[in-house]
């Protein structure tokens, strides 16, 4: 006799409703809290898909609560340095995130720069010596104490982000090359898949990366430019 197996149901598990707003607890959790970019979008993301809660369905969970767990989070970011110096891939994460609101606008007065500026710096309008490069948006954040101001950038090499962490310089990115263009000393690196450029202006740390084919060159040119 063939023995008929029935297919694993697809309801809710009792655990799923509990797993989903602890996700978006730790999620709200990552956008509120001070500490690193890089730690807060991993917080952002830990949110379990359906099939990792029927995997493990939080059973060490039980009546952890969302208080405590929250305690148990707001300690893991302490762990992770909220109240040290930014580095530069905290800059990093933030010049490769999505942003937050529209584009600034191409200044009236001096068409080289849009209004926007942070620490006393402008930001370039790439498309005054590139016309293909626009600006498509921005996003404020905070690292470490600190200020950042991201503008982003499209063009034929795809979304680059430019990022200037207020205060004083970070240190330079282990293992970058160091090159010297229009007068500015560059350092580039790769992170997460992308190229980096990074250098000093006027007493701030300045962070280029974007992840099109062949996009090197571009920065370069974009940093010194700027």
């Amino acid at each position: 006799m063939t023995a008929h197996h029935t297919p694993p149901s697809e309801d809710p598990l009792p655990g799923d409703a509990e797993s989903a707003a602890i996700g978006r607890h730790i999620q709200q959790l990552a956008r509120e809290v001070e500490a690193p970019a890089t730690l807060r979008m991993r917080l952002a993301d830990a949110q379990p898909s359906a099939g990792t809660r029927r995997r493990f369905a939080l059973p060490a969970l039980g009546g952890l609560g969302l208080a405590a767990l929250a305690a148990v989070v707001l300690l893991l970011v302490g762990l992770g340095g909220g109240s040290s110096a930014p580095s530069v891939d905290d800059a990093v994460a933030l010049a490769l995130a999505p942003a937050t609101a529209p584009a600034p606008a191409i200044d009236p007065v001096n068409t080289q720069v849009v209004r926007e500026r942070i620490g006393g710096i402008t930001f370039p309008n790439y498309s005054y010596a590139w016309p293909k490069w626009k600006t498509t948006g921005a996003r404020r954040d905070r690292l470490s104490g600190r200020d950042a101001m991201t503008v982003v950038y499209r063009g034929p090499r795809g979304d680059v982000g430019y990022t200037i962490v207020d205060g004083k310089p970070l240190d330079p990115p282990d293992g970058a090359r160091h090159v010297r263009a229009g007068g500015v000393d560059l350092s580039i690196v790769r992170r997460d898949g992308a190229t980096v450029v990074t250098w000093e202006r006027d007493g701030h740390t300045c962070v280029l990366a974007g992840r099109g084919a062949g996009v090197e060159q571009q920065l370069v040119r974009f940093a010194a430019w700027a």
